[in-house]
């Protein structure tokens, strides 16, 4: 269920009936329903009195405020590896990482299955990151800080593939690449607050470029996978 929620196959507005849900997977309601008291805690479904659970809509302001909260919490993470310092293989997984990225970015062309690419290598490297910070709490906030709003998929991809050229342009993504260098330099470095520093920065910079892309300082209309509108930044 969350993964069709995700995928947009069950849109924002949706009620969830435990009924047809049991039915429909051929399971009893109760797991049903402990699944709906899940994802309402994760923050997908709201409950309303007399209507049961409807998939949650998200409007602009929530992208904007995921991403303050992300920027804060990876942040933290660069302090705390910064503070333990980085191991030489540490290191060299990173560089490895960075090298991945560069060669990916300086290719002659720029497809839409390099921008899918980039977002799979960009992913990594954070979520590498996290694993280097070594506090479970904090990869568990911002797990959940990047699945809300509704911008990917249940697999990290856009919703929209034929927006991806449009939106994820190259030299953006080369830009977030030369701040990824230097957030690892600043680690290696043990420069504890400008490691720090950066990644909020990094973080922050393409929180606006997202809501710029998102026409968000206008819109009021709560943001749909299944909408067209899908964003791919780097983040």
């Amino acid at each position: 269920m969350r993964n069709r929620i995700f995928d947009g196959e069950i849109p924002p507005g949706s009620h969830l009936m435990e009924v047809t849900l049991a039915q429909e997977l051929g399971v009893s309601r109760t797991p049903v329903r402990d699944a709906l008291a899940r994802l309402s805690d994760e923050g997908l479904l709201t409950y309303q009195p007399n209507r049961g659970f409807l998939v949650r809509g998200f409007q602009p302001k929530d992208v904007r405020d995921a991403f303050t909260v992300r920027a804060t919490l990876e942040s933290l993470g660069c302090r705390l590896i910064g503070e333990r310092g980085l191991q030489y293989p540490e290191q060299e997984r990173l560089a490895s990482q960075l090298e991945t990225q560069r060669k990916l970015l300086h290719d002659e062309e720029w497809t839409e299955q390099q921008a899918l690419l980039w977002q799979d290598m960009n992913l990594e490297f954070h979520c590498s990151l996290l694993e280097l910070a070594e506090n479970e709490w904090l990869t568990t906030a911002v797990r959940r800080a990047r699945q809300l709003p509704l911008i990917f998929d249940s697999k990290s991809r856009p919703h929209d593939h034929a927006a991806l050229k449009l939106l994820f342009q190259r030299e953006h993504s080369r830009q977030a690449l030369s701040e990824h260098y230097r957030i690892v330099d600043a680690l290696v470095q043990r420069e504890v607050s400008r490691a720090e520093s950066l990644m909020r920065e990094h973080i922050l910079t393409n929180r606006d470029v997202l809501i710029r892309a998102l026409g968000a300082d206008a819109s009021t209309e709560a943001l749909s996978p299944m909408a067209g509108g899908a964003v791919v930044i780097s983040y």
